[in-house]
């Protein structure tokens, strides 16, 4: 009760910190004009690149959503695939495909994107990105056919080589020059201060049209209040991923866009070690937490509760495995030998049962979770400790965690998140997660072109989620963004925030 009590009160603190900054004055939308000159701040909370080369790590994806990096394919605002750098993708067998190239595809050095160019990014994505194997396997052979055609041919039939062609792993890009990769994006990454600033610039000559901003400056604020009271201030033009506690506690001059996003939130456990090296322990996690109180109590009731590892938003058939049910949950336990002492709490061989979880302020919410999921596992007999980290990249990729909370985007191919987060290699499996039968299943999946027995694969993944958790989803939030009131024209949220800039996003006079 102490812990529920200090979570609302932390709500309530976020609402009035909020509105002590709030401003009075509301442009006038109807007045105003695009500036094709203005520099568009942004703020947000979670991590920058690392640097700007999108061989390294997860650059790529801070790419896309920039609008400074492009894939062959993309996802539009209704969640379909489309070409993107690419003029058409054709599968001429089940194991051969024919990707044509549009003309007048400049890098950001001036030169024309050639199939060769994609043949070269290709073999720098599967040589320096661990996890871009997992979506197109790097024994592929491609091809140049001519200058705006290749051919890619897999060992085996790959099912899923358009889904995997709007992964981020494959943003098409030269080798970097002066730690820059050299990109086709509508605008150019210049400068980049670690974890505090990126900055990008127009590219005059994008193949597709001139942008409507001259410059982009992405600054981070780890603190959700600061980044409210400094849109309000006019120090920042637009936020993005707004908790619904920050969104609600806005004045009414600043715009709020909201749209049921494609992101899992979701407790990540370390299932090499103890106590979550013990199935029974992890079985009884995912069903102990009340998702349902969980999105009343940090989302608003706002987006929905996740029961397994796809958000309902992208339209796989879900099997459902993570629910609610603490009475199976204290017999998995007392199964596994964590019994209650006199205390309440559970301990085995006089250990107890407690571990910490970790979080991170760039997505508000993340921290309020773990404050309600620590409440609730109290009253099941296990002691949390959250422990809310500046930069969570850093204690993941040391491997030094027993459990954390996290967020994901996902996408409709079926493959992608277990792409990332489930098998050998995956980009966000930082415990090093192995299950045979997964991965089996994952091969499987990629070779299958079919798309009901994919689904039908699919679901057995998720079974196997069921027997075997190592993630706990929770749920999928809905993705806010917050401007003032006519500051701002042409912007039209993806569900999949990884498609932040478009072309037509301007500024107003």
């Amino acid at each position: 009760m102490r812990r529920l009590t200090q979570l609302f009160g932390l709500i309530l603190m976020i609402q009035i910190l909020v509105a002590c900054g709030t401003s009075s004055e509301t442009p006038d939308a109807t007045t105003s004009t695009s500036n094709s000159n203005g520099e568009l701040r942004i703020g947000t909370g979670i991590n920058l690149p690392t640097s700007l080369d999108v061989a390294q790590g997860s650059n790529g994806y801070n790419m896309l959503t920039y609008g400074a990096g492009e894939t062959l394919m993309r996802f539009t605002p209704s969640n379909q695939l489309e070409p993107w750098l690419a003029e058409s993708v054709t599968a001429l067998d089940s194991s051969t495909w024919q990707i044509k190239l549009r003309q007048g595809i400049r890098f950001h050095d001036g030169s024309e994107l050639k199939a060769s160019d994609v043949l070269n990014s290709f073999n720098s994505s599967w040589q320096n990105l661990s996890g871009a194997k997992n979506f197109i396997p790097a024994d592929t052979k491609a091809s140049v056919v001519d200058d705006y055609t290749l051919t890619l041919t897999t060992s085996q039939a790959e099912g899923s080589i358009p889904y995997s062609l709007a992964n981020w792993n494959f943003v098409i890009h030269k080798p970097a020059v002066n730690g820059i990769s050299i990109l086709t994006g509508m605008y150019h990454p210049i400068s980049l201060e670690k974890d505090q600033e990126l900055v990008l610039e127009r590219f005059a000559n994008y193949w597709d049209g001139q942008a409507g901003l001259q410059k982009i400056s992405v600054k981070k604020i780890p603190d959700a209040n600061a980044r409210a009271l400094a849109l309000q201030s006019g120090d920042l033009d637009l936020l993005t991923n707004v908790s619904p506690d920050v969104a609600r506690g806005l004045p009414a001059d600043i715009e709020l866009q909201s749209v049921a996003g494609t992101r899992m939130h979701y407790v990540m456990l370390d299932s090499a070690h103890p106590p979550f090296d013990d199935r029974l322990v992890r079985q009884a996690m995912a069903l102990a937490i009340d998702r349902q109180a969980l999105l009343q109590a940090t989302l608003d009731g706002q987006g929905a509760v996740a029961t397994n590892l796809y958000p309902a938003t992208v339209g796989i058939e879900l099997v459902e495995a993570q629910i609610f049910d603490p009475a199976q949950a204290a017999s998995l336990l007392d199964q596994a030998g964590w019994v209650v002492g006199s205390d309440g709490m559970r301990s085995k061989n006089g250990q107890p049962l407690a571990f910490t979880l970790h979080s991170y302020p760039g997505r508000a919410e993340l921290t309020l979770m773990a404050i309600a999921i620590q409440a609730q596992l109290q009253t099941l007999g296990i002691k949390v400790e959250v422990n809310e980290v500046a930069d969570i990249g850093e204690v993941l990729e040391k491997g030094n965690f027993q459990a954390s909370m996290y967020s994901i985007g996902a996408s409709g191919d079926p493959q992608y998140t277990v792409g990332i987060t489930l098998v050998e290699g995956a980009a966000y499996n930082y415990a090093g997660y192995n299950n045979p039968a997964i991965e089996s299943a994952f091969a499987e999946l990629r070779a299958e072109q079919d798309p009901s027995k994919r689904i039908a694969i699919a679901k057995r993944i998720q079974t196997e989620v069921k027997n075997d958790p190592t993630n706990l989803y929770l749920a999928s939030p809905p993705l806010i963004s917050a401007y003032r009131k006519g500051s701002i024209s042409g912007y039209v949220p993806n569900p999949n925030d990884v498609y932040l800039i478009t072309k037509e996003l301007k500024l107003n006079q």
